[in-house]
């Protein structure tokens, strides 16, 4: 009852905003050959749908991967946060992500807290600390990343992170990168394809942790 009472107040306060005139609303469309969370493959190929709106200091959205093939269950991501500079060049993020699988039997939807410290320099360094309140995990994840300009329209972008979860009777690490090309279609709209690769290390509980995968992806966006 507490994770439909939140998916409501999510959904009021995500429809709220996206009224509001001067909300900056993003969403996306994408295909991804796997879908792999933290080091994880939870399915096969996959469609990715998301959409963002951002009204000043606040953020509400969603994210949600519908596999193609395969017994695999869909997944809907709402998540809220508020974004302020707490010292010159850096940011912190405050909010939380409620994971909800409608298909999933039993009591799986889980919600989870996050505080992200981001550096304005070179790379774009971040941290970020997520607390899992029903798994009782946290994960601990750096990232960093890059853009160079390939012509007037297009860039090629490359992100890498590491991170590490531990709860309770598991514990594991997980790394990664990702390389896009990027298309702009106009100031709203853009085109991206690329490669991604994941693989981890764990002990305890966990009998099939991270796996050496390597994948691919591409989306559409646009914005208004």
């Amino acid at each position: 009852m507490k994770k439909l009472l939140i998916l409501a107040a999510t959904l009021a306060a995500f429809s709220s905003l996206i009224a509001q005139d001067d909300a900056e609303v993003t969403m996306s469309l994408g295909y991804e050959s796997q879908y792999v969370f933290r080091g994880f493959a939870l399915a096969n190929d996959s469609m990715v749908a998301s959409m963002e709106a951002k009204f000043g200091d606040a953020h509400l959205g969603f994210w949600s991967n519908q596999p193609i093939v395969g017994n695999f269950d869909n997944e809907f991501d709402f998540y809220g946060g508020f974004g302020f500079e707490i010292a010159e060049g850096i940011n912190l993020d405050l909010g939380g992500t409620l994971y909800y699988y409608p298909e999933t039997v039993g009591n799986t939807d889980t919600f989870e807290l996050y505080a992200s410290f981001g550096i304005d320099t070179g790379l774009d360094p971040a941290i970020t600390i997520y607390y899992d309140l029903d798994l009782e995990a946290i994960t601990v994840e750096g990232s960093v990343g890059e853009s160079w300009e390939m012509d007037e329209k297009t860039s090629f972008d490359v992100s890498a992170f590491l991170g590490n979860v531990n709860g309770n009777g598991f514990d594991y690490s997980y790394f990664g990168a990702s390389a896009d090309v990027v298309k702009s279609f106009s100031d709203t709209a853009s085109g991206s394809i690329g490669v991604r690769y994941s693989d981890g290390s764990w002990t305890g509980l966990i009998q099939d942790g991270p796996q050496d995968e390597i994948w691919f992806g591409g989306s559409i966006s646009t914005g208004w």
